[in-house]
């Protein structure tokens, strides 16, 4: 333990290292107690929220990840590591690898995934996507990831950035009207669905973020030039849905309680679209635009027939 109040790079990428195998030993419980005090702890997250070699960022990540596998270990340290800092550090982390340079960037290509996938481990946790909710930093730094032109040639992270937000939302249900009017991100999302048509678990997160944001919509008052921009979105964008739902046909004998789960996700969205369509319909009916109508009239055809 001493070891971690050292400032070499290379002793504490190997102390990281040991510390994982020793919580990954029948020695766990003895390791996790002398890593308690204060003192310990915080020297850990201020390593964390310093280091800018990529073999070290490595090192301590598993360690951490070592933590959060281990009931017993996470019993004994996440809130002891909540109440330090650690959610601040770890955004820290993220801001810092999105801030590189583009040939920093190619030279750490893995890093940003490394913490991607950290905090996705951390959101699963009850205590600790609490304490995102929070944290209005995280919550901007994620949304402008999603709203980032640049987002589809890192597809990698987009899985990563959706099953975060989906964790912090369901523990944050406060957040939702705050980005519900957000078109950008919500044109985000669903540049997103062609990117994460294999990943079951980041397709269910980005489904149900969609549902929860426009239900929210659903049940505020749109004002003409409001309802205009949404129904341009779906009109625009639909093609992205109907491909996502038209290449995960799932047969209805083999629904699994997680495909229930997420058809249910659908079928909200889907719902919400087909009232944002009809509403738009009726309104611009008598204006006489009928290629933007008959558009969105094939929208919410489609929707009708999906929820039928």
């Amino acid at each position: 333990v001493e070891q971690l109040f050292l400032d070499d790079v290379k002793c504490l990428s190997e102390t990281f290292r040991l510390l994982a195998a020793i919580l990954r030993s029948s020695a766990y419980v003895s390791w996790a107690q002398a890593l308690l005090p204060d003192e310990i702890l915080s020297r850990i997250l201020r390593i964390v929220g310093k280091t800018d070699n990529a073999t070290l960022l490595e090192k301590i990540i598993d360690f951490l990840s070592t933590i959060i596998d281990n009931r017993d270990v996470i019993a004994m340290l996440i809130q002891p590591l909540l109440k330090l800092g650690l959610v601040d550090r770890i955004i820290g982390l993220l801001t810092t690898e999105l801030e590189r340079s583009p040939d920093e960037k190619l030279d750490r290509s893995g890093s940003l995934d490394l913490v991607l996938h950290f905090m996705e481990e951390l959101s699963a946790i009850h205590c600790v996507s609490k304490a995102m909710t929070s944290n209005d930093r995280l919550i901007k730094v994620l949304v402008n990831m999603i709203k980032s032109p640049d987002k589809v040639e890192v597809a990698s992270y987009c899985a990563s950035v959706v099953i975060v937000i989906s964790n912090i939302l369901t523990d944050g249900k406060h957040l939702v009207p705050k980005i519900s009017r957000d078109l950008p991100f919500l044109e985000g999302l669903l540049e997103v669905l062609p990117e994460v048509p294999d990943d079951d678990q980041a397709r269910y997160a980005l489904w149900s973020i969609l549902a929860r944001i426009l239900a929210q919509v659903q049940a505020t008052e749109l004002n003409s030039s409001s309802l205009d921009r949404f129904a341009s979105l779906f009109s625009g964008k639909f093609g992205l849905i109907k491909d996502d739902l038209e290449n995960q046909v799932v047969d209805e004998e083999k629904l699994t309680p997680e495909d229930a789960l997420l058809k249910g996700w659908i079928s909200r969205c889907l719902v919400a679209i087909s009232f944002f369509m009809e509403r738009w319909i009726e309104e611009k009916s008598s204006q006489g635009n009928e290629d933007s109508i008959g558009n969105a009239r094939e929208v919410l055809s489609y929707c009708q027939k999906a929820l039928s």
